[in-house]
């Protein structure tokens, strides 16, 4: 006989095992029966996405024939997956004629407890979901009173016992908060991290810092004392995975405010910073950094050439990319696809951008202080200059959105399905209405903030004097349309036309 033993989530100590153990030699003493072997794990047994291997083992040396007999102490130690789940394994047990025994329970598949089986099997499985929800309930309720939650709190944090709140690490502080202001001062993850083992810094475990735990750690809505929320990915039937996306958002209350549950390594206006920092330099794609940018046009300059210029008598643009290689803007199309598709335009790189600079400070200064040109360009300038107001602002609106949704959810519950009395739906529905009014606020505020900048066709123009290449390149892009600047063909080798003649610019209008 083999026996299986699993312990769920460490609430059975190690006398409560020894005792399980003890019956099950008992019963098999008493029954003339050896135990051949005990296998033990501590895994969850109503989730089908973890695998338990223990548990393959012990069900396959039944099917290997090398055991007759698998002995639990409780049908929900063996599975609470359901019927379903059981049933099929107790059908291999019979084809083999071997059994399923229950020591506690006296339950025996082979004399007739199949049935008793199955009934345990599912409220088994009823007791897990409803001990998952209960849990949830309990951690949704502690994160609203302002208690960070479960698991160790990142490096630079403590929490004293119980309290539920964080505090700066007297050991570890020193070193988040390095690394935090480095961050701050536009350094990447991994200049932060070089710089941080020259130094002589390590990790909580005493590794070397890698870009990747500085990601993870400055994302951390804890690391700046808020509450985290992460959500949770689903398989495509909608069932829960045990995996989560992302580093976490910060919870917010029914009004949109920021929930706290302690002191911080950085400020949350500090911790939104550099989070768009990390965002600005991160390519989503490939999850692995962008260079700095170097080049005005890269991103707004647009090839010309027409494909009647290929021969192919079609006359459509190419409208291609147009990237710095060796001093000079290539078109990418050319370069990646080859002359067939497109022959491509070529230009010195210094003479563009010098050109459109100043093309760039000319149609600013034509524009009237009260064009709506210059409010939009404004807008789009603040949205790049402030990011954890446009951070903030993206927060409130997935918030409404989701409100909205569990409203229309709940109204499907109530008046289509019948899930719920009026009572109760009323009593869901104001809550969810308080979110909405609360959220709706939070946008207008900020959407006024926003409109009370000064910003001005005069500060645009001295903020371009002022700019490195990157806000050069992002105020470029402010003022332009989606088609960007296209760059027309010379007419010949060495054509000495003024450059400004061979661009389009589709100015934003």
């Amino acid at each position: 006989m083999d026996a299986y033993l699993r312990r769920s989530n460490g609430k059975e100590d190690l006398a409560m095992l020894r005792g399980q153990v003890r019956d099950m030699v008992r019963w098999a003493q008493a029954n003339g029966l050896q135990v051949r072997h005990v296998w033990f794990e501590q895994l969850s047994a109503s989730k089908t996405y973890v695998r338990r291997r223990e548990f393959e083992r012990a069900t396959q040396a039944i099917m290997d024939g090398r055991s007759g007999t698998l002995a639990v102490w409780k049908t929900d130690r063996f599975d609470r997956r359901g019927m379903g789940a059981v049933g099929r394994m107790l059908d291999e047990f019979d084809r083999r004629q071997a059994r399923l025994v229950s020591v506690s329970e006296g339950l025996d598949s082979g004399r007739g407890g199949r049935v008793v089986f199955a009934i345990l099997s599912e409220r088994a499985r009823e007791e897990a979901k409803d001990i998952a929800q209960r849990v949830k309930t309990g951690h949704d309720a502690h994160k609203a009173e302002g208690r960070r939650g479960t698991g160790r709190p990142p490096f630079g944090l403590r929490s004293p016992l119980r309290s539920g709140k964080v505090e700066p690490h007297p050991d570890e502080y020193g070193t988040a908060r390095r690394l935090a202001d480095m961050l701050l001062a536009n350094r990447t993850t991994k200049d932060t991290a070089h710089k941080l083992n020259e130094e002589g810094h390590r990790t909580r475990s005493g590794a070397t810092w890698s870009p990747t735990a500085v990601s993870k750690l400055a994302q951390s809505p804890l690391f700046a004392g808020m509450v985290p929320v992460r959500r949770r990915r689903t398989d495509e039937h909608g069932n829960f995975l045990d995996v989560w996306e992302g580093y976490g958002d910060p919870l917010r209350d029914e009004v949109g405010e920021i929930v706290l549950c302690g002191t911080g390594v950085v400020t949350p206006e500090e911790w939104f910073r550099i989070k768009v920092l990390i965002a600005g330099r991160t390519d989503t794609r490939w999850s692995r950094g962008k260079p700095e940018a170097k080049y005005l046009g890269t991103g707004s300059y647009r090839c010309g050439r027409t494909r009647e210029g290929n021969g192919t008598g079609k006359g459509e643009p190419c409208g291609g990319p147009m990237s710095h290689r060796g001093g000079r803007y290539r078109c990418q199309v050319r370069q990646t696809r080859g002359s067939s598709v497109c022959r491509g335009v070529v230009t010195l790189a210094e003479r563009i951008d010098r050109a459109v600079g100043q093309a760039w400070v000319d149609h600013v200064a034509a524009l009237d202080p009260d064009d709506p040109v210059v409010v939009e360009l404004a807008r789009r300038w603040l949205a790049f200059t402030t990011p954890e107001a446009q951070v903030r602002k993206s927060e409130a609106q997935k918030a409404l959105d989701a409100a909205h949704q569990r409203v229309r959810k709940l109204e499907d519950d109530f008046y289509v399905y019948g899930k719920m009395d009026e009572g109760r739906f009323e009593e869901l529905s104001e809550g969810q209405r308080a979110v909405i009014e609360g959220m709706a606020s939070t946008l207008e505020a900020l959407d006024a903030e926003a409109a009370k900048s000064p910003v001005t066709k005069r500060s645009l123009r001295e903020a371009w004097d002022a700019a490195d290449m990157p806000e050069k390149r992002m105020l470029l892009k402010c003022a332009l349309g989606d088609k960007g600047i296209t760059v027309m063909p010379a007419a010949r080798q060495g054509d000495h036309t003024p450059i400004l003649d061979r661009l389009e610019f589709d100015w934003l209008s």
